[in-house]
């Protein structure tokens, strides 16, 4: 399981980033305050949540623990 990533962001989408993590480009998806974000060159900290599925390998990224944690909470919650 990925549990961080650190790298450069080099690409930002409408729910995601992608973040260059020594010449492998990963697809982050992030809450929408963290797109706003100004980006520079300076690496980027992401903690992640990582979901696999049979026809999927998701990453989540988070800014802080507590925000990743509220996040893995959420998704083991019924209908949600």
């Amino acid at each position: 399981m990925i549990a961080m990533l650190r790298g450069t962001v080099v690409a930002t989408g409408t729910d995601h980033l992608v973040v260059d993590v020594q010449g492998v480009g990963y697809k982050v998806h992030v809450p929408s305050l963290m797109l706003g974000s100004p980006s520079s060159d300076a690496p980027r900290t992401l903690l992640i949540s990582t979901i696999v599925r049979e026809d999927a390998f998701l990453l989540y990224g988070f800014d802080s623990a507590e925000a990743r944690d509220t996040f893995d909470v959420l998704r083991g919650v019924n209908k949600i």
